[in-house]
């Protein structure tokens, strides 16, 4: 009797000393209850933000490269230069100086051209903004006016002696010649290319340009003149 006893008060105590143990491996960490199924669906969630955070930026990236290639695009680097415009144009007489003649009524007259001449093309600047260093010189318009559909231009023309040349005068009329030097009156203007292509005008003006071509101007009046003054004529 007192051996079964025993044995009852020692499972008791064996029970007892266990139960804490077990108690203690159930609840040592009160905090930590996920599972291993709950790490691979916390693993599953960083991926995922750290997909969409590298989605994120690269289209952050392509939007950069897009405008900075859209500002390179519209801001294009050109090589500075000058170029010329043509504008209006129109006939000019150079007349040689003491090579008119007048003579009538009535009659013939012979004249000729007994001295050398140059004409030179000149330059009637209207405005310049001093935007280049170099000013702008007739040969280079005159250059550029070639280009521009008048081949003939000359920046210098020479006019040599002889050119003899003889005309009938109608009756109660006068004769008058003048030797002349063919040309024209030609609008121009100056342009300068920036770094950036913006086109800014630095010059224009009139440029007054002799041709390849001489000869004699004829006509006939009531009365000897001469810009526009009437002669005392007898």
């Amino acid at each position: 009797m007192r051996k079964a006893a025993a044995c009852g008060t020692l499972s008791f105590v064996l029970a007892a000393t266990l139960a804490p143990a077990w108690a203690d491996n159930r609840t040592g960490n009160p905090t930590d209850n996920r599972t291993d199924d709950d790490d691979d669906n916390d693993t599953t969630e960083d991926t995922a933000e750290d997909t969409a955070e590298d989605t994120a930026e690269n289209e952050v990236n392509n939007r950069r490269r897009h405008r900075n290639h859209i500002k390179d695009h519209d801001h294009s680097v050109c090589t500075p230069r000058i170029f010329f415009k043509r504008g209006h144009v129109s006939p000019r007489n150079f007349f040689v100086p003491r090579t008119r003649f007048t003579d009538g009524p009535g009659g013939s007259m012979t004249v000729s051209v007994t001295r050398e001449h140059e004409v030179l093309a000149f330059l009637e600047t209207e405005k310049e903004r001093v935007l280049t260093t170099n000013p702008i010189e007739p040969g280079e318009v005159i250059r550029a006016l070639r280009k521009n559909g008048i081949p003939h231009l000359e920046e210098r023309h020479m006019v040599f002696t002889g050119h003899e040349y003889s005309r009938d005068i109608k009756e109660g009329m006068y004769g008058n010649m003048w030797y002349r030097v063919f040309g024209y009156r030609i609008g121009w203007s100056a342009w300068s290319v920036l770094s950036t292509c913006r086109h800014v005008e630095i010059a224009s003006g009139i440029a007054n340009v002799p041709a390849r071509f001489e000869g004699w101007k004829y006509w006939e009046s009531r009365h000897p003149s001469y810009k526009g003054r009437r002669l005392p004529w007898k």
